[in-house]
């Protein structure tokens, strides 16, 4: 694919006209600059920009093409394919509509409108990416894939895109650009993308590990032993409940024995009570009768002896009275002490034969209390259980939960394991690949410093590690030409496949703080290389920070400028505006 011209339907757009080989876009200093001033405004940057996003970019908020002078405006690139040319067109404010000019459209997923054929932008870097890379569709669906815009942006870098060879941005992630780099070295691209399966797994079990340490899954995990410990005791307390569940007999009156036995307890309290005051009042009757003496007539003799002189007759009966009165009162009394006795011990006697039943009968209804349970009882027995058995399901999926984070750890190691025996086999199958990589990287970075470069891969548990090395003693900017050897590297790469990029653009970021003789060389370079493989380089770079290129016999500076006219004035910037 060749890029033939950058154009708007903006009237104060400069178009930028490409040609074969080298192209380099340089902004002037106007006759108004003063030191202080700065050409970023000229446009050099947005040119890159508008290539980037004319081949399939996303337009973003802060996209040029947002700006609200040029929202609504079309900026268009012209290109050919197998010498076939058209037109891609977009702007801001329709992002995701390309439309299409020229023969090449036919081959599109496109749809017809009244001024055009359009395609979505998802179509067209499908298109980009078979016709670059020779991406598939079918390759497209795999998860981690390389995608066109993944691969192209390190062959059109901007923005933090310079400050390692392995990056388009700075926050690209280790998957990007392990995949990228591993699939424009034409190694086995799949074997990083699993190494991304790894990551994410081992990022998922960090965070649940760093959670349950600080009590966020305290409820969900534990360690290990600790919660083996608990099962074992919980299941120690359940099996009991079950043993106590088991033998247990419902007893349907218990309440009522319950109670029945309470009120034998309380009749047998109130017996004994009973007991202890008659026995201590058969004790009172008992000294009565045994203190009761028979009545002493001896003085009453005496007295009617001398009564008998006087009344010998009439006394003498009297006294007969008398004694048998007195007699019979103490006769009376004893008897009625005996009865009272007798009626006592009987009171006695009766109730010990109704302690004796009482007693017999509460045994009874203990021993069937002690054998059986109450409903309530049996209920709450279970509810104890049923806790206890939940608590303990809780507990083994506790351990379920943690054994199977401490088995994913082990399953992740394995899995690494096995992606780095895959990755060395397969670095060791493509050995002539990586041969023809190091030897190019080294090759290009020797023409730039006298002692060349070394460009190291690593298959490492983390996945494929890139490593680039450029030892120049005094030299700044070394880590740019590293950026510059390897994106040089890969257009030697990809020149011999039918399938290949063949634009390669590098602001002029890329030279920013590199001495003027590298500058020199990798012009120079560029150059040679653009012709020899057979693709477009396009430069940008301020004037001022173009060395003096006279002294190279085969470097004419007018063969390779873009005839382009972009300074820091007013108007004198690429979209003829400042804004």
């Amino acid at each position: 694919m060749k890029l033939h011209r950058i154009y708007s339907d903006l009237r104060s757009f400069k178009d930028i006209i490409f040609h074969d080989g080298l192209n380099i876009i340089l902004a002037e200093k106007s006759e108004e600059s003063s030191d202080g001033k700065t050409r970023n405004g000229a446009g050099k940057s947005c040119a890159v920009e508008i290539i980037n996003t004319l081949l399939g970019g996303e337009i973003k908020k802060s996209s040029i093409l947002k700006n609200e002078l040029f929202s609504d405006k079309y900026f268009g690139i012209e290109l050919s394919h197998d010498s076939k040319r058209f037109t891609v067109e977009r702007k801001g404010d329709a992002p995701n509509k390309i439309k299409f000019g020229g023969e090449f459209g036919e081959v599109i997923n496109a749809y017809i409108e009244d001024d055009g054929r359009y395609a979505s932008n998802d179509e067209w870097r499908k298109t980009l990416g078979k016709l670059m890379f020779g991406l598939s569709p079918e390759s497209l669906s795999i998860k981690h894939a390389p995608s066109f815009r993944s691969l192209f942006s390190y062959f059109a870098r901007s923005g933090g895109g310079f400050d390692e060879p392995t990056k388009w941005f700075p926050q690209q992630s280790a998957c990007s650009s392990q995949v990228a780099i591993t699939y424009l070295l034409k190694l086995n691209w799949k074997i990083a993308g699993g190494f991304e399966g790894a990551r994410q797994k081992e990022k998922l079990i960090k965070a649940l590990t760093k959670a349950a340490n600080e009590g966020v899954l305290g409820q969900i995990m534990g360690a290990s032993s600790d919660l083996k410990t608990e099962i074992h005791l919980k299941n120690r307390n359940v099996e009991r409940l079950r043993t106590s569940l088991t033998s247990f007999r419902v007893l349907p009156e218990y309440q009522e024995k319950e109670a029945r036995t309470s009120e034998i307890s309380k009749r047998l309290a109130e017996l004994s009570a009973q007991d202890t005051y008659d026995k201590e009042w058969l004790g009172q009757l008992e000294r009565a009768v045994a203190e009761e003496l028979e009545p002493d007539f001896s003085r009453l003799e005496r007295l009617f002896g001398e009564a008998v002189v006087e009344l010998p007759d009439l006394v003498k009966k009297r006294f007969d009275e008398v004694e048998e009165f007195h007699r019979s009162v103490i006769t009376n009394r004893r008897e009625h002490l005996k009865q009272e006795m007798a009626e006592t011990y009987t009171r006695i006697g009766a109730r010990l034969r109704e302690k004796g039943e009482l007693d017999n009968e509460r045994s009874e209804i203990l021993s069937l209390l002690q054998s059986h349970g109450a409903l309530e009882q049996f209920m709450k027995l279970q509810g104890m259980l049923s806790r206890q058995e939940a608590d303990l399901e809780l507990l083994k999926k506790k351990l379920d939960a943690t054994e199977n984070l401490e088995d994913k750890k082990t399953e992740i190691k394995i899995q690494r394991q096995q992606l780095l025996t895959e990755m060395r086999i397969d670095h060791a199958e493509r050995d002539a690949a990586i041969r023809d990589a190091i030897v190019t990287f080294a090759d290009i970075s020797g023409e730039l410093y006298e002692e060349h470069g070394k460009l190291v891969i690593d298959p490492t548990e983390n996945g494929p590690k890139f490593d680039f090395e450029i030892h120049a003693k005094k030299s700044v900017g070394i880590n740019k030409m590293q950026i510059f050897s390897f994106d040089m590297t890969l257009m030697k790469l990809w020149s011999r496949e039918k399938y290949r990029p063949t634009i390669l653009v590098h602001d002029s970021q890329l030279f920013d703080g590199v001495d003027e003789r590298q500058i020199a060389k990798a012009l120079r370079l560029g150059a040679k290389m653009a012709k020899n493989y057979g693709f477009q380089y396009v430069v940008t770079m301020n004037s001022d920070d173009l060395p003096d290129m006279s002294t190279y016999d085969d470097f004419v500076l007018n063969d390779y400028r873009v005839e382009l006219n972009i300074d820091d004035s007013e108007n004198g910037g690429l979209f003829g505006v400042r804004f």
